[in-house]
């Protein structure tokens, strides 16, 4: 595995094993990201693959992906591309937008559509799968690293741990082992 540069890679079995609480903020987001996919597939225009209209309630939809697609796709494929992945659909985006004007004279239109959804669901789909496979295995630290965690146990070779970008998971499962140590009598 190439090592990585910016990313904060930790030895094996270095991170803290989340309790059952841990696990359940995992399942708990795994399941709001797979409801997000869900969202996208089900109103994803099929024949058409429109985008979502200036009204639409799901452009929020796109605001995770903006704030998190290169940890996703960075930890996630234990590479350091840095902004690259955004770089690289933003530049995918703006040339199907650009697509969509001159072809159809308008945004709402499967030239932009599909590459949008495609690229939407991807991100959800990948990490919601993440976070429902750290929840069953306990993977410690950042739950994009839960995919490679549980392919490294299946081929009996550990996978280097990543802390979590946001620190979230990883204050919840601090949290909960200061607790399970410090029991209240």
């Amino acid at each position: 595995m190439d090592e990585p540069r910016s990313l904060r890679w930790v030895a094996a079995g270095s991170l803290i094993r989340p309790g059952p609480i841990g696990r359940l903020a995992r399942l708990a987001l795994g399941a709001l990201c797979l409801f997000a996919l869900w969202e996208i597939v089900r109103y994803a225009d099929v024949a058409t693959a429109r985008p979502f209209s200036t009204l639409d309630a799901r452009w929020p939809l796109l605001v995770v992906p903006l704030c998190l697609f290169d940890a996703v796709v960075n930890i996630g494929f234990s590479r350091d591309w840095g902004h690259r992945p955004l770089l690289v659909s933003g530049v995918v985006l703006a040339l199907a937008a650009t697509g969509a004007l001159l072809v159809a004279g308008r945004l709402d239109s499967p030239i932009l559509g599909l590459p949008l959804n495609l690229l939407l669901g991807y991100f959800y789909a990948h990490l919601g799968l993440s976070f429902v496979v750290a929840a069953l295995i306990a993977s410690p630290g950042c739950e994009m690293r839960a995919i490679p965690a549980w392919l490294g146990r299946i081929r009996g070779r550990p996978s280097a741990e990543h802390r979590c970008p946001a620190a979230f998971i990883d204050r919840i499962d601090a949290w909960e082992q200061r607790r399970r140590s410090n029991p209240v009598p």
